[in-house]
């Protein structure tokens, strides 16, 4: 009995870019798919670039960050036929997902389908694929237990991955790039790999350096106000974990008088599933857009002193 052997397929795809070329508005510019057997045995690549509809030209971003040429892209077919070719290996594999990293993608199809439709063209294989197209970044990253999101040039970089060609942005040298990754993970002991460690140690200290700077920034704008006396005699008799609650309570109401420089009430919101604050003028408020709500008060501007200590006796 022959074998039958279940296919993955890793893809990335590039999309016009620049000032006029936002998300709602982006195009087809290049696809990279990668097939492997179960046992990460590559089976086929495809990389194919495609012409755009709407902005054939490629902006000076796109070029710089793609590599690719405008002689390159004018000489491509639409991206809906180069879709088909990638519609044929999906059939031709059992495949039904394609998996990518972040969250960029599947927008991206989306537009291009769009600018098809306002042309008038058909748009059934970039559908297809469409459709196909899978996430697998939140996933992986709680996987590799990493702290957060990393993009996949320095995390293909930690594995080993080098692009044969080119560089990363690159539709083909990206889904190498994921499925060089995805191998890793699942048939290696990636978590004492060092350069992986050393990876997850550099993202924990990008982190904590990011959050003593906008603990400071938190800091300086809640004492851009002199404290009164009687905030200064309490905030003298806090422990750690209240002083960082007075002054985040500080922070957001001065930094909603600033914003509203002409309010004279405010409204203070605390809602119930996350404890989210939200501190905005009374004449903005309207309790039908504010539901699940455990906390409301209003407090005049010059009650600010007042106010705080309220809330950081209770």
């Amino acid at each position: 009995m022959t074998e039958i052997k279940k296919y993955i397929g890793f893809a990335d795809f590039e999309f016009t870019c620049g000032s006029a070329m936002y998300r709602l508005r982006s195009e087809m510019l290049s696809v990279g798919i990668v097939i492997c057997d179960s046992s990460y045995n590559i089976a086929e690549r495809f990389y194919a670039t495609s012409k755009p509809n709407r902005f054939p030209k490629l902006s000076k971003q796109c070029r710089e960050l793609t590599h690719l040429s405008q002689e390159e892209i004018s000489a491509s077919p639409d991206s809906s036929n180069v879709l088909e070719e990638a519609v044929r290996l999906m059939d031709k594999y059992g495949i039904s997902e394609l998996w990518v990293w972040g969250n960029f993608d599947k927008p991206g199809l989306q537009s291009d389908i769009r600018q098809h439709r306002n042309f008038g063209k058909d748009c059934g294989s970039i559908c297809r694929i469409y459709n196909a197209v899978r996430d697998i970044q939140a996933e992986m990253v709680r996987r590799m237990d990493l702290p957060q999101a990393v993009n996949i040039k320095e995390l293909a970089s930690a594995f080993g991955y080098v692009p044969d060609t080119g560089s990363f942005h690159n539709a083909m040298n990206d889904a190498m790039a994921l499925y060089t990754i995805h191998k890793a993970v699942f048939t290696t002991d990636f978590r004492n790999r060092p350069e992986f460690t050393a990876l997850v140690e550099n993202r924990l200290e990008k982190m904590r350096q990011a959050k003593a700077l906008q603990e400071e920034k938190r800091r300086e704008k809640a004492f851009s106000v002199p404290l009164s006396p009687e905030e200064q005699a309490l905030f003298d008799g806090l422990d750690d974990k209240k002083r960082k609650r007075f002054i985040y309570l500080r922070f957001r109401i001065i930094a909603a008088i600033e914003k509203y420089p002409a309010a004279e009430e405010f409204v203070y919101i605390v809602f119930e599933d996350s404890r989210k604050i939200k501190i905005f003028p009374k004449e903005k408020f309207d309790p039908k857009r504010c539901p699940g709500v455990s906390d409301i008060h209003i407090f005049r501007k010059s009650e600010l002193s007042d106010f705080i200590i309220k809330k950081c006796v209770l």
